[in-house]
Order: structure tokens, then sequence, then C-alpha cells
């Protein structure tokens, strides 16, 4: 069973690696991410199937860490603390009720396992970045240790009715589920998964002469993704919609220089994928380029204005919103990370913005800069 399990482990690594080089030249960001779990768990061993299945549950708790290979495929490893009931026949609960009570006995799991995924929803329907729903099929395998028996089995093992081993074990431990995520915002997920968790018959200290026993795990996860490192991205990009690059910035970098023109627009742009608001590695830098600038002209305030998506006319609030915020999230940054001078800024917002260099694109959602005289 272990070498089993174990194979099935290594063959998974080398198909998720060989089918997720396909993406990697379309995806360039991974997505790491770490999350923590409650639940429960449902054995499905021996004479669970008459037992109340309310009755039956016991919290379990999960700590995970995962990484998305591509938008398809991805992996994580998940380690937690598994609560469990199982009971003794229905004939030693008859024979011997005042030894046997309730029949119920409890014991502990810890888990540590190696899960494959496979997201069905971009498998099928593509890609996309704000996606709010979205289900996977997981499987994979790992270990399992039961151990800490409910003391009551020891007067139980005085008689021939119903034995059970307390000793506990370490056993290999094989799943297979379906996953729901629901995006909460752009680094929180929440994931409602269920699985089917087979391992060896004895896991629960009976065995009745099968080889394996199963139990159900049903777990709810608050998923939080990390920063990928060379763009501050929490998550993969549709290759469509790369970020806009200023090609003022990018080709005259070195020789360019902000000069001061009150109530005239600064050349810097802070550009913006579509339908988000968050700064990442190089829009913080341009936010940097605007931080010296000031310091060097203390005499120049700044209205810091927030531009909305290409089509604001489906949903002009939302999109009124995505534009104040990205106004704002520009502000902070430059106060809190720059130290500029927070009366030295205000923030306003467009319904429908102009696009500063037509040469690149018909329209970016992005924020833009107008010097201002201090007030009097």
């Amino acid at each position: 069973m272990k070498n089993r399990i174990f194979l099935m482990l290594f063959l998974l690594v080398c198909t998720v690696q060989a089918v997720a080089q396909s993406y990697v030249e379309k995806h360039k960001n991974g997505d790491w991410y770490w999350g923590l779990a409650a639940g429960f768990s449902q054995s499905l061993a021996e004479n669970a199937v008459s037992t109340d299945f309310i009755s039956h549950q016991i919290p379990s708790a999960n700590v995970l860490l995962g990484h998305n290979f591509t938008p398809v495929f991805g992996m994580k490893l998940t380690g937690g603390l598994n609560m469990q009931l199982s009971r003794c026949s229905k004939a030693a609960e008859t024979a011997m009720p005042n030894v046997y009570g309730n029949g119920r006995y409890s014991f502990k799991c810890l888990t540590a396992t190696l899960t494959g995924m496979v997201n069905i929803s971009n498998m099928f329907f593509g890609y996309e970045d704000e996606r709010p729903l979205t289900w996977s099929f997981l499987f994979g395998g790992g270990v399992l240790k039961a151990f800490d028996f409910d003391k009551k089995i020891q007067a139980w093992n005085e008689y021939p009715y119903y034995p059970v081993n307390g000793d506990g074990g370490v056993y290999a431990l094989g799943h297979v589920g379906v996953q729901c995520a629901a995006r909460l915002s752009e680094p929180w997920d929440l994931q409602v998964e269920l699985r089917t968790n087979v391992t060896d018959n004895q896991y629960n200290g009976v065995s009745n002469g099968n080889h394996l026993d199963f139990y159900l795990d049903l777990m709810v996860n608050f998923v939080y993704h990390f920063k990928n490192g060379k763009q501050g991205l929490r998550r993969f990009r549709d290759p469509k919609r790369e970020p806009f690059v200023d090609p003022i910035l990018k080709d005259n970098s070195a020789s360019y220089v902000e000069t001061v023109r009150m109530g005239e627009a600064m050349h810097t742009v802070i550009p913006f994928y579509s339908g988000f608001y968050y700064l990442n590695v190089p829009t913080t830098k341009r936010v940097e380029v605007v931080a010296n600038f000031l310091k060097k002209n203390p005499s120049v305030n700044l209205n810091i204005i927030g531009r909305p998506d290409v089509t604001p006319d489906e949903d002009v609030e939302y999109h009124r919103m995505l534009a104040q915020k990205r106004a704002q999230v520009v502000k902070n940054a430059l106060v809190e990370q720059f130290g500029i001078d927070e009366q030295r800024l205000r923030i306003s917002h467009e319904e429908r913005a102009l696009q500063p260099y037509k040469t690149v694109r018909e329209w970016v959602p992005s924020v833009t800069f107008v010097m201002e005289s201090p007030a009097e």
C-alpha cells in the first residue's frame, strides 16, 4: 500500500511538471498561497454506516501551503489534526451495554498530504483573472498517524466481543475530492473542500478482514495569496492583459526630467491592470519618481487623479470605485512609503479618462498627476 501511494505521488509530480511546461510561456507568474482550514471528518469504517451521521462529527483543523504552476494545474502540502469517532458492533453493544455504553470511541489522526489540483473551470472555460467561483478536482496521498485512543477501550478489551488495538500506528493515505473556491478579494479566497480518504483497514484499531478503510473530510479553507517577487502580483495574469508600459519612461528614463508646470499634468503616469487598483513593483518605482520630484520642488502640490477602465458604461459605480481606489492607493504610497506630507496631496477621479499615450493603446486605466500651487 505504501509503495503504491509513493509511486502515485511521484507520477503526480512528473505529470504536473510536464503539462505545466506548455503554460510557462503564456503565464510567467507562479501563484503561492497559504491557508488555515477547519471542518470535520466522518468515518466510513466498521459499523459507521449504521450510526447517526450528525452525532458522528468532531472538529478537525489543517494548515496548508500551495502553489499553482499554471491556471489549471497546482499542488499543495497540507498538515493537520483529524479528530475521529468510530464504534463497536451492534452485537457487542447489545450484549454488554454496561461496558460498551453507546458503542462510540474516539481517537486522533495527524495527517500530512500532497495534493494535486486540476482547475476544471479554467481548463474547460479558459482562464479569467476575476472569475468569482472556480471548481477543481483533487487527488493525492500522504501519511496518517493514529494515536490517543479513547481510554474506555481498555475496559472493552477485557471482553471478547469487540477488541480494539489502541496502540495506533502510521499508515499510507490516498484521497480524491472536489474543491469550490470563491474569490473574496485580490489576496483572499474562501474554499470548500470535500475529500474521500482511503487508508489501511487497521487505522481505527479494528480489522474486519478488509484491506482498506475510508473516511470523509469536509473542510473550509481561508487562503491568502502571496505577492510575486518580480512583479508584485498575487495571481496569474491573462496574457491579453499585460500591464501598460509607458514608452517615454521606458525609452528615455535616463534623460527625461520632470519640470514644474503649474496647472499641467506630469508626464509620469501610474498604469493599472484592468479591474485592479493595487501597486506592483514597477508601478511603485514610478510612484517613487513622483515622490522625488515633490521633494525637489516643495512649492508644488499634486492633484492625484484616478481613471477608470475602458468600458465604465457597463457599471458606472464599480468603475468609479476603481478610479477612486487607484488614486487613494497612490496617495497612501507617497505618504507612507516615501514620506510626502499629506497636506500637499489631494485625490480626485474622472468618469472617463483620456489616454496619455495613444501610440500604445486607445485606453489605459491609470493615475495621473496635475501640479498645483499650495493653498493660500
